[in-house]
């Protein structure tokens, strides 16, 4: 499975980070990006990795619309609550360079959830854990 990733979170360019989910069941999901210039952020030196906490958000934001289009329901707005261990052992991505991002379900409950998860670049892996909350109640968000 390769499946355009705009087609499962709520955003639009210049702030998409994933090209690709490329897996995807009930407990995590496979996405991938390719850097190149074009992505926000991006520098002549490639993509800071400082913007890994975007990519795995958006990973899971993904995951979370593959879900939602399983009970035929639209991506949904979620939020980003925190992060902890996360390791940045190298500045920048580079560029040209296809990116595999796994994030994995490891709680999730009325909206809260947590999920494990990894960067995979040529020579690395970048780690994470992200909190999240996604509104069971859309309707009362101010965008």
């Amino acid at each position: 499975m390769k499946l355009d990733a705009i087609h499962y979170i709520p955003h639009e360019q210049p702030m998409v980070f994933i090209d690709h989910l490329i897996e995807a069941n009930e407990g995590y999901a496979i996405a991938e990006l390719t850097i190149r210039p074009g992505l926000m952020f991006c520098e002549a030196q490639g993509l800071p990795t400082w913007v890994s906490i975007e990519i795995m958000a958006q990973t899971v934001s993904a995951y979370s619309g593959w879900m939602g289009q399983q009970l035929q329901q639209s991506p949904k707005v979620g939020f980003l609550l925190g992060t902890r261990k996360l390791q940045l052992p190298i500045p920048y991505f580079e560029l040209g360079q296809t990116l595999k991002i796994r994030v994995e379900q490891q709680y999730l409950h009325e909206g809260l959830g947590q999920f494990s998860c990894e960067i995979y670049d040529a020579e690395h892996v970048i780690s994470a854990m992200l909190s999240v909350y996604e509104p069971t109640d859309q309707s009362t968000l101010i965008l």
